[in-house]
């Protein structure tokens, strides 16, 4: 059977095709070579690109969680210089009540301990009011555009609120970049934070009854729920050495315990343990409550008003001395409301910390599973290269030694 001749046409196309599809790749290597990707285009390998476009995301989506942790533990770390700061002031002011009620403090000294306290609570409201650099209030709660805290006529006011803003470290995962004011430095429990104790006014002894632990958690639970309230009074009796006795009595009325009194005696009331210090006289009482809350504020404030009325001795000694007692633990209770802020904020940081770790571990293993699936071997594809250019350049050559060799071009004229 003849074989059919080849047209012109058509053997001019078919080198043409191949110089062409030559040359396309040679582009696509030359590509591959400037990018160091393999795969620039879906249509180069349309699942390597699928598979690459996710892994990117979840890279944007690290970066992006990244970003905004640091943004978090910026906020914490000023936070927690905040509350450090308000914790050495405090312990200052503890200090201060521990040396005003030293029986060798005088009258003059306590005034000028006075002065000193009104500047501590000057700075404690603007402790209060810190800011971050970029103008946010770090004790509003989730106000952080109102200043929290505002001195007045009566005292000091918190405008913020009780929640916190928060900001994702990670898929699912927040932290809060505040704290409430009204939980750091207003709701602060007094006396034991289960119950507290205060002479009553009319009181001529010098005997003082200071707040202690809890011996039973049950019964003074019980006692701060159900608002139980108790007085422990004074009577003397006996010829010749008189002798002080104690009674304890509900709001009833009915005697809960009693015994005869020894300075330094302590007493336990509904599951909280006081002592008793000093001379009762007899008719001498102390109403034994629930805890309240009151602010350090408050707390500071009554401080710094007991140290200005001076030192006196007798009943009135004995006042500034059991006002001086339930401040230091007004201010040791505000001191444990600090650490547990403190605890928060450190426990945040550590969250950060570790989520950090995480990210950057994941961010770079999906970096290098893209990096696999897109990547060019740029030893390989040079030396393709260059075996591809050989080869059109050998192409090029062919195709124009064929150019001459048709009847025309051998036609002589």
């Amino acid at each position: 059977m003849p074989v059919s001749p080849i047209s012109t046409p058509v053997s001019y196309a078919l080198p043409t095709n191949a110089i062409l599809q030559d040359q396309a790749q040679l582009a696509n290597l030359n590509q591959q070579m400037a990018t160091g990707q393999a795969v620039n285009s879906p249509a180069d390998n349309p699942s390597a690109a699928a598979s690459s476009l996710q892994l990117g995301q979840q890279i944007s989506a690290l970066s992006l969680d990244g970003a905004t942790a640091g943004l978090a533990q910026s906020s914490l770390q000023n936070m927690s210089s905040t509350v450090g700061s308000i914790s050495s002031l405090v312990q200052s002011l503890r200090q201060t009540a521990l040396a005003a009620a030293n029986g060798t403090t005088n009258s003059q000294d306590r005034l000028a301990l006075a002065g000193s306290v009104n500047q501590g609570l000057q700075q404690l409201v603007q402790l209060g009011n810190t800011q971050t650099p970029d103008g946010n209030y770090l004790l509003s709660g989730s106000q952080s555009n109102t200043q929290p805290f505002s001195s007045n006529g009566s005292g000091v006011a918190y405008q913020g609120d009780a929640g916190t803003n928060a900001l994702q470290i990670a898929p699912g995962l927040t932290v809060p970049t505040s704290l409430s004011g009204q939980f750091l430095l207003m709701d602060i429990p007094t006396g034991n934070g289960y119950a507290a104790v205060n002479a009553a006014s009319g009181n001529t002894g010098t005997a003082t009854v200071s707040v202690g632990g809890v011996s039973n958690l049950v019964a003074a639970t019980a006692m701060d729920t159900g608002n139980q309230s108790y007085t422990l009074g004074f009577a003397t009796a006996g010829s010749g050495v008189a002798q002080s006795f104690y009674t304890v009595t509900n709001a009833s009325g009915t005697v809960v315990s009693s015994g005869a009194y020894t300075p330094g005696a302590a007493i336990d009331v509904a599951g909280n343990q006081f002592t008793i210090n000093g001379n009762p006289a007899s008719g001498d009482s102390f109403q034994i409550a629930p805890a309240k809350n009151q602010s350090l504020f408050q707390t500071v404030n009554q401080m710094a008003n007991l140290l200005s009325q001076g030192a006196s001795n007798g009943a009135g000694g004995a006042q500034f001395d059991q006002g001086m007692s339930n401040v230091l633990s007004s201010l040791n209770q505000g001191l444990t409301r600090l650490l547990t802020g403190q605890a928060a904020i450190g426990s945040s940081l550590a969250q950060i910390n570790a989520i950090a770790g995480v990210n950057q571990t994941q961010s770079s293993n999906d970096q290098i599973a893209q990096s696999n699936l897109i990547s060019a071997n740029l030893p390989a594809v040079a030396t393709q290269f260059e075996q591809g250019s050989t080869a059109l350049q050998a192409a090029l050559s062919a195709f124009s030694a064929m150019q001459g060799l048709n009847l025309f071009a051998t036609l002589k004229f």
